[in-house]
């Protein structure tokens, strides 16, 4: 599992491998020549953008330890592969993915890490955390026309309003709140867009009561919003479904929808459990949807960096062509500690802003051209 050994493999059996994918020659050796680029930046680059990260648990037993350890590994790679492609991807995408065997998807493994490992004569089990390569899952997204729908860097605010029955009066701030209770305990994030439920401090208190939110009080959810830092609210008002079961409506504050989930269960901690993974899945998908409408539209901006050092200007560009949204860079000038370039970017201009101060750098108009700064 060494980084060394790893590394070895993915420069001898890549090529050799890639040709087993049925892509273009250009990809094939894209990709070598991505991964062999790749083993010597590693230490330098760091962590990486985690999207492209999974920790996933293996547990699996065979004739004899190695044989199981070796299944395992094959079961972690397209696990940790699947994982990446439902962040980046449409389900459809997702599908296309996983059409490649367990041999072709190797090729996309950029590094395994063990976080604990057991094994015994015939089972073996662990806990990896396994990188996939974000170079070469794009390239062979684009050129197998699969959407990449990653980019969005969204702070999804959930006020969870519940009660028992339809009939009663519902509640927000109250301690029998079990709803609002589960959102506190579980928050969740999907590649960039986080989940999280209103805090329970003086300022929200002040401004929101469970009546407000339902009737989505203009007023108070525009305070709310600049209190808490984030465009996106979603009223997510849940009543028990008889004896079985919770029902779920989801409003929309940005753009007014209202949508119904019935999620399934005994009433038990877990129920709300469920609950939360199924709203916020329900979420990310409406806006992986949106993305790929934006990505139908292309604009282009003439930008001015100032750099002091060379290396600055190129840690810039490879932060850019890392952004989602940036669909591609042509320098125009480079001379005495500045450059003057294009970025082409798909959907609108605030989302290209958003992601750009995700990684500390901010865009000030002149006018006729943007100033890159960093924040």
């Amino acid at each position: 599992f060494g980084r060394k050994r790893q590394a070895r493999n993915r420069i001898f059996l890549l090529p050799y491998r890639n040709r087993r994918l049925g892509s273009s020659a250009v990809f094939r050796i894209r990709a070598a020549l991505i991964a062999f680029f790749c083993l010597f930046s590693a230490s330098a680059a760091g962590a990486g953008d985690m999207t492209y990260n999974a920790e996933i648990t293996v547990d699996v037993t065979a004739e004899n330890a190695s044989v199981a350890r070796e299944k395992a590994m094959t079961e972690a790679n397209r696990q940790a592969y699947t994982a990446v492609a439902k962040r980046v991807t449409t389900a459809d995408g997702v599908r296309r993915l996983n059409e490649l065997n367990d041999a072709q998807i190797l090729n996309f493994i950029k590094e395994v890490s063990i976080i604990s490992e057991k094994a015994s004569n015939v089972r073996y089990i662990a806990t990896l955390n396994v990188a996939v390569n974000e170079h070469i899952l794009k390239t062979y997204m684009q050129e197998n026309d699969i959407p990449f729908v990653i980019g969005s860097v969204a702070n999804i605010l959930i006020i969870p309003t519940f009660r028992e029955f339809k009939t009663d009066a519902p509640m927000l701030w109250e301690a029998d709140n079990l709803w609002r209770k589960a959102w506190e305990q579980n928050p969740r994030a999907i590649g960039s867009v986080r989940f999280f439920s209103i805090p329970a401090n003086g300022s929200n208190y002040a401004a929101l009561d469970a009546e407000k939110a339902l009737r989505m009080d203009g007023m108070a959810l525009d305070k709310i919003a600049f209190i808490n830092n984030t465009k996106d609210i979603y009223v997510a008002d849940a009543v028990y479904n008889g004896i079985e079961g919770l029902n779920v409506t989801l409003y929309s504050y940005r753009d007014g929808r209202e949508e119904s989930v019935s999620v399934p269960g005994d009433r038990s901690p877990q129920l709300f459990i469920d609950a939360i993974n199924q709203i916020s899945d329900h979420i990310y998908n409406q806006i992986k949807k949106q993305n790929v409408v934006d990505r139908q539209s292309k604009s282009e901006i003439t930008v001015l960096y100032s750099y002091a050092y060379l290396r600055d200007w190129l840690m810039l560009e490879k932060q850019l062509k890392e952004i989602g949204y940036v669909n591609g860079i042509s320098t125009a000038a480079v001379g005495s500690g500045k450059v003057q370039f294009k970025i082409t970017y798909i959907g609108g201009f605030d989302k290209l802003l958003e992601a750009l101060r995700s990684k500390y750098y901010n865009l000030k108009s002149t006018g006729d051209f943007y100033i890159i700064e960093k924040i």
